[in-house]
């Protein structure tokens, strides 16, 4: 009974390190969408190319909280850029696929979920975002 017990304490102690302290601060992202390391960029999946577009995975790393504004600059080609952020690429949603309201605009970019964010430029316009699953094709842009 003894050893039970032990091992029942054991197992509950080990649980209550894995909870979160909610006291604690985010991960290190610091107040900046972070970028991948240069070398990650140089080695970027390629999936596909076709004359005017290309097919890519994301390559971003992880680790955005949900509500937390991270200083974030669009794509010089806006909505039709990779919007590369938290390990996965983000489409637009409400705004025509030709926009180009959001082309390299600084701003921030929030989670206000684990599957949506918002990209709010610095002239206050608000982008709605939906995470993308997996590779996403982009026309060639310059």
């Amino acid at each position: 009974m003894r050893a039970a017990s032990s091992v029942i304490v054991a197992v509950i102690v080990a649980g209550c390190a894995l909870v979160p302290d909610p006291t604690s601060s985010p991960p290190a992202w610091g107040d900046r969408v972070p970028s991948p390391a240069p070398d990650v960029i140089a080695a970027q999946p390629v999936v596909a190319r076709g004359p005017s577009s290309i097919t890519l995975l994301p390559i971003s790393p992880a680790g955005a909280v949900v509500g937390v504004a991270y200083r974030y600059d669009m794509p010089h080609c806006g909505i039709n850029g990779p919007i590369d952020v938290d390990g996965t690429f983000w489409d637009a949603v409400g705004v025509a696929p030709d926009s180009g309201d959001f082309d390299g605009q600084p701003g921030t970019f929030r989670l206000t979920s684990p599957t949506e964010a918002t990209f709010t430029a610095s002239d206050g316009k608000v982008l709605h975002l939906v995470r993308h699953t997996g590779a996403k094709a982009f026309r060639l842009c310059s």
